[in-house]
């Protein structure tokens, strides 16, 4: 497989694309105000201690306040033998009070009427380690998955922590590197940990005392390794800036940043925003001819599959699995494109075959593997659903771009000509027999003056319609009908 990451910045907004054999997979933006917040860290006061819900609200400098769960702050563990029971029977009223200062990390952003998640447990990226400077541990990432080699690093991992008394986490980039550099690396982290430290003590809240960087340090940081081919960057500057992380963090993947200076722009030779675009919406077409159509709302994101136009060859159920895996492969994409999180379900077209069934979840499973973000596929209910779970950090890509239609309020339906209709007539009818008025007018869109005029008036009111083409499909206006009407206004019999 071809992995590519693509760079650019046009007019202070910066895009980051992640492209396997030409197919768009990841896509990343970073607007001005509107920066990435998952992993900074902010110096945050403490608003309201809810007890009823074993959290508190912190102001960390932003609109809504950040939400803080009492299993999200480090206890002494010297204060009970088990530390693990104590973090489940924490209390926030024994931790916290309000007007406290503390250093939270944002680990969730904000999403709907919600602010940002935050924690106490801090972690310091880098590109090999993740330092945990409030727990002593030593954890090896779960895409390692030769054992010897799982060992090795374990073994240097915990000597660290023994050194410093400050955990860590050991990245997929650390496999098969020497311990010189690993632990080069982890200090560095240590190094940084001490000045957001320093910088905290004389600091005062809400401010943010460290950000995670911005989109193209955590390109070279966090995607930059063997499997990518190149990072191709459209713009000298910003070359010369992914250049210099290259060189300080991944020297040995820097003859992999390439700038491009093409006529047509990187983006555009790419086909990124072609292929967004198409995948942006509640109605996606597969290649076959089946369709997937994708709902997301706040808590749960619900997928559907169908045949669409797909016949299939051999059997009926040799179609349906081949569709159901067609559309497997494309929605592991589009989770990952559209950075969807939380719960999801997925409606396969029913297949009878047990061996089918378990071939698909297997098949989910394998896709699912290969996200950077932790997912769980729980696998089939009893009405034949597949449950999935993946980690929510940033809000979904839709949710970034695009905002709710005014006219549907985000339902994507709004009310029918008849029923905008009847509802104006209901409204005359209502009026007429409050008020001492002998005729009304209504001004509508075209459509719904033609329903109107196929309802006719409310008995014991004189109405007139007049068609309105500025008026939106749910709107009407209702007004006294004086002695001049508007030229092409008809009564309604």
């Amino acid at each position: 497989m071809k992995r590519e990451l693509l760079l650019e910045t046009v007019a202070g907004q910066t895009r980051l694309a992640v492209v396997e054999d030409d197919k768009l997979c990841e896509l990343y933006y970073e607007r001005p105000g509107n920066e990435n917040l998952s992993g900074n860290l902010y110096l945050g006061r403490v608003q309201n201690v809810l007890p009823g819900m074993n959290a508190a609200f912190v102001d960390i400098g932003l609109d809504k306040n950040a939400f803080l769960y009492a299993g999200d702050i480090p206890v002494d563990p010297r204060e009970a033998e088990d530390w693990a029971d104590r973090m489940r029977s924490a209390r926030i009223e024994k931790m916290l009070h309000a007007g406290q200062e503390l250093l939270v990390q944002v680990v969730k952003e904000p999403g709907g009427t919600k602010g940002c998640r935050v924690s106490s447990h801090v972690t310091v990226p880098g590109r090999m380690t993740v330092l945990l400077p409030t727990v002593s541990y030593a954890g090896i990432s779960r895409k390692i998955a030769d054992p010897a080699e799982r060992e090795r690093l374990h073994a240097i991992a915990s000597a660290m922590v023994a050194e410093s008394g400050m955990g860590v986490i050991v990245r997929t980039a650390a496999q098969g590197v020497d311990a010189g550099t690993l632990r080069a690396d982890y200090e560095a982290a240590c190094a940084l940990w001490r000045e957001i430290e320093s910088r905290a003590r004389i600091a005062r809240a809400p401010r943010r005392i460290h950000s995670d960087g911005n989109l193209a340090l955590r390109a070279v940081r966090d995607l930059l390794d063997d499997s990518v081919a190149a990072l191709r960057v459209d713009g000298d500057a910003l070359f010369a800036r992914a250049m210099r992380y290259a060189r300080m963090l991944a020297p040995k993947f820097a003859d992999r940043v390439a700038p491009y200076a093409g006529e047509t722009p990187l983006f555009d030779l790419y086909r990124v925003d072609a292929q967004a675009d198409r995948r942006m919406g509640r109605h996606i077409w597969l290649k076959s001819g089946g369709s997937i159509v994708i709902d997301e709302t706040e808590a749960l994101t619900v997928i559907d599959v169908n045949t669409g136009k797909f016949v299939g060859g051999k059997s009926f159920d040799d179609t349906v699995f081949r569709l159901n895996c067609e559309a497997a492969r494309e929605i592991a994409r589009l989770l990952r494109l559209r950075d969807v999180g939380g719960i999801i379900v997925i409606d396969f077209i029913d297949m009878e075959s047990q061996s089918d069934r378990d071939a698909l979840f297997k098949l989910v499973t394998e896709l699912m593997a290969a996200d950077r973000n932790r997912t769980n596929v729980v696998g089939f209910t009893g009405l034949g659903l597949m449950e999935m779970t993946r980690k929510k950090v940033r809000r979904p890509l839709t949710k970034q771009l695009m905002h709710i239609c005014s006219a549907c309020g985000g339902r994507g339906v709004v009310p029918s000509y008849e029923t905008t209709a009847r509802r104006a007539i209901r409204e005359v009818w209502a009026r007429s027999r409050a008020q001492a008025q002998s005729a009304w007018l209504i001004e509508a869109a075209p459509p719904v003056v033609g329903w109107l005029g196929t309802i006719g008036a409310p008995e014991g009111a004189q109405a007139y319609a007049f068609a309105d083409a500025r008026l939106a499909e749910s709107e009407y206006r209702i007004s006294p009908a004086g002695t001049s009407l508007p030229d092409g206004a008809r009564r309604l019999k």
